[in-house]
C-alpha cells in the first residue's frame, strides 16, 4: 500500500448499472433538460461499454452532433454494424435491435462534462444473495487498498461495532499497521508525543465504490489519465459527521470548522503525509478520544482558492475541485455536489492525543467546534 502518491487505479467491475440520470434532485428529466440546455456545442459523445468510457467512433457522432444542436433530444446514429437511439435528456444510448440500454455523455466545445449521475443502487440478479446490511467488499479488486479482513457479505453486525460498516482491524493486521504508521509519523513530529491510536476500522464498501469507479473513469475520459487518478487524504470533522460520513455519506463540509481558513465551502482533505491538519478539526468525547478517516479522493484538475474565500463551486467547467496551493498543496477540496461520489472514505482512525486541545485553542480554531463536539 504505497501513500506517497496517487491511489492505483482500480480495474473497473465489467457490470455497472446506470438509472438514466440517476436520481438526483427531484426530477432526473429536468435535471437533463437543464443539462441540455446548458451545455455549448458537443466535440465528444462516450458511451460506457465494456467497464470503461468509449467514445462514438468516425461519422456516427455527426448526426448526433446536429441533432443536438437542432435542439432534439433524441437523435439515430449507426456504427459497428449497430443502429442506436440517442436519449439527450436520459443520458442513455439505446440499441435499436435489442432495446438495451448503457449509459452516455458528451464532453462540449467548452471542456464541460455531461454525464449522468451514477446509480446509488443496483438490481440483484435472480438467486443472487442479499448482502446483510448493504456490506460489500472493502475495496474493489485490483487497488493496493484491499483488505482481506473485510470479506464480502461475510461481515457480521457484531463485529463492525460503533462505526455501523466498518469493521474493527486488530493490531496484528498488516492495514492495521500500514495505517498506524502513516499516521503517527504524520502527527507525531507535531504534538510532541502522547499520542495513541485506540482502534482502526476498515469501512465495508458498496455503491460509494461503484460510484466513486465511475467519477474516477468520467474524469479520466474528460480530463486525461492523470484526471481520474485517487489520491489518499485525511478528512477530520466532528465525530457526529465522521460518524454521519462513515455510515450514511456525506451530509454537509468541514469548512465552518476551518472558518476564515478555508478555501472555498467544500470537504476540507489533508495530504497522506500531513493527519495532522485534519485531527485539528476533529472533537475528543468524554474519554478523550477523536476520529480521523483515511480516505481516497478524486481530484481530476484542481484550481488554486485562497483561504477565506466563499465559493461553492469550480469557477468554471475548466476545474473539477480545489487546493490552496497548486504546487505544495496542504488541503484538497472537494465541493459538496461531488463529496459522495468523489471521496471514498477507507479507515477510521481512532486515537487519543491530551496535547491536541490546547494546540487546536493555539491555532485560532474554532475551539467549541473543534474539539468540544460541535455538531
Amino acid at each position: 500500500m504505497d501513500f506517497s502518491g496517487d491511489v492505483k487505479q482500480a480495474i473497473p467491475r465489467p457490470a455497472v448499472a446506470f438509472g438514466g440520470v440517476g436520481s438526483a434532485g427531484p426530477s432526473p428529466l429536468l435535471r437533463g433538460w437543464r443539462e441540455f440546455r446548458r451545455s455549448g456545442a458537443p466535440v465528444r459523445f462516450l458511451c460506457f461499454e465494456g467497464g470503461a468510457w468509449a467514445d462514438v467512433v468516425g461519422e456516427a457522432a455527426v448526426p448526433l452532433r446536429r441533432a443536438f444542436l437542432d435542439g432534439r433530444v433524441v437523435a439515430e446514429a449507426a456504427y459497428g454494424g449497430r443502429e442506436f437511439l440517442f436519449d439527450f435528456l436520459r443520458m442513455v444510448r439505446i440499441d435499436a435491435g435489442t432495446a438495451q440500454e448503457v449509459a452516455m455523455g458528451w464532453i462540449d466545445d467548452r471542456g464541460a462534462c455531461f454525464f449522468p449521475v451514477p446509480d446509488s443502487g443496483r438490481k440483484r440478479k435472480r438467486g443472487e444473495p442479499e448482502l446483510e446490511d448493504g456490506a460489500l467488499s472493502g475495496v474493489e479488486e485490483g487497488s493496493d487498498e484491499s483488505s482481506d479482513t473485510v470479506e464480502s457479505g461475510r461481515v457480521s453486525k457484531a463485529a463492525r461495532g460503533a462505526w455501523g460498516r466498518a469493521v474493527r482491524l486488530e493490531e496484528t493486521d498488516k492495514f492495521y499497521q500500514v495505517v498506524k504508521k502513516l499516521f503517527l509519523s504524520g502527527i507525531a513530529p507535531r504534538v510532541g508525543g502522547g499520542v495513541a491510536i485506540t482502534a482502526v476500522h476498515k469501512v465495508a464498501q458498496g455503491p460509494r465504490c461503484r460510484a466513486f469507479q465511475q467519477q474516477g473513469q468520467l474524469l479520466a475520459a474528460a480530463r486525461g489519465a492523470d484526471g481520474g487518478n485517487a489520491k489518499f487524504a485525511w478528512y477530520g470533522a466532528p465525530s457526529a459527521d465522521v460518524a454521519a460520513a462513515v455510515e450514511h455519506g456525506f451530509g454537509r463540509t468541514n469548512s465552518r470548522v476551518l472558518g476564515h481558513r478555508a478555501h472555498g465551502d467544500g470537504v476540507h482533505l489533508s495530504p497522506p503525509q500531513s493527519p495532522y491538519a485534519s485531527a485539528m478539526l476533529a472533537n475528543a468525547d468524554e474519554n478523550g478520544e477523536a476520529h480521523i478517516v483515511l480516505c481516497r479522493v478524486l481530484m481530476g484538475r484542481p484550481e488554486a482558492i485562497p483561504a477565506g474565500s466563499s465559493q461553492l463551486h469550480p469557477s468554471s467547467d475548466d476545474y473539477d475541485s480545489a487546493v490552496d496551493n497548486m504546487q505544495n498543496p496542504q488541503w484538497y477540496v472537494v465541493w459538496s455536489k461531488d463529496m459522495n461520489t468523489r471521496i471514498l472514505p477507507e479507515y477510521v482512525v481512532s486515537f487519543k492525543c491530551p496535547s491536541l486541545h490546547q494546540m487546536i485553542i493555539g491555532s485560532d480554531l474554532r475551539p467549541k467546534e473543534a474539539f468540544a463536539g460541535g455538531s
